[in-house]
């Protein structure tokens, strides 16, 4: 049985992040910690990571606070399948934990990744921080 904070999110509930400088801390197990900063504009696509290729429609969810994301990414390997829990007000910070999972897995491991973003402020100089979608 569904619990009653769950509901189909809209295009409207697209994790996108205030335009500004934000910083963002990502740890993996491939990488290890990694921290960034970026200028995030008003076209942010928070569910898609830039260079992600040919992906399909994002599949979303809301259970109260949290938005879970679904991706199908095609690659010259198979299908990238990307999974991510999405947690923050996206104005100041955010949480997202992404699962991801390739079709066929020979070769190619699958991985877990953990991104912290912190809101820096509105002005951000392009040339010093690159944008990100």
């Amino acid at each position: 049985m569904l619990t009653a904070g769950l509901a189909l999110a809209t295009s409207d509930d697209v994790p996108k992040r205030k335009p500004g400088l934000w910083e963002m801390t990502t740890v993996a197990a491939g990488t290890g910690m990694t921290t960034v900063r970026a200028c995030i504009g008003p076209d942010d696509d928070l569910v898609t990571p830039q260079g992600s290729g040919d992906c399909s429609e994002p599949k979303m969810r809301r259970v109260d606070d949290d938005i879970f994301v679904d991706v199908v990414c095609k690659k010259p390997y198979g299908r990238q399948i990307m999974s991510t829990a999405f947690t923050g007000d996206f104005d100041k910070r955010y949480r997202a934990t992404m699962k991801i999972t390739f079709d066929p897995p020979e070769g190619v491991p699958n991985e877990g990744v953990i991104i912290d973003g912190r809101y820096i402020g509105p002005d951000c100089d392009p040339k010093t921080f690159p944008s990100s979608k």
